[in-house]
């Protein structure tokens, strides 16, 4: 392929694009693309990306894994819910930008299913 019709980078013209933002289509070198939730963006759409609000299940999400320290059932709701934004963030139904949100309530929700599992090997080795 003539190296005069390959596309270049807008930013970076004398460099060649080696990729695409995943939002916008925009042509990018290897200094202009940025990752996030494993989507190639741009700089412009990366910064709209980070300004993003979780979405309401991710808010959820940790509210109730946050609460399973006053109650176990609370911290399993927020287990369940951590999954399934972890899913839909990488299905790209959700915002990125509350991946870190859902993470937090995944791991505080198996924290509270292992407590509940001890407490519940410990009455039953008593009995």
């Amino acid at each position: 392929m003539d190296a005069t019709l390959a596309p270049s980078c807008p930013l970076h013209p004398e460099r060649p694009a080696d990729g695409i933002c995943s939002r916008c289509g925009t042509f990018l070198c290897e200094g202009c693309r940025k990752w996030q939730v494993q989507r190639m963006l741009c700089l412009r759409c990366h910064k709209v990306a980070l300004g993003e609000k979780p979405s309401p299940r991710a808010t959820m999400a940790l509210f109730f894994a946050t609460a399973g320290f006053l109650g176990f059932a609370p911290g399993l709701v927020g287990l369940v819910l951590g999954y399934q934004e972890l899913a839909a963030i990488r299905a790209g139904t959700a915002p990125g930008s509350g991946e870190g949100w859902a993470l937090l309530a995944r791991n505080l929700g198996w924290f509270h299913l292992t407590m509940l599992l001890i407490i519940v090997a410990g009455w039953m080795a008593r009995s």
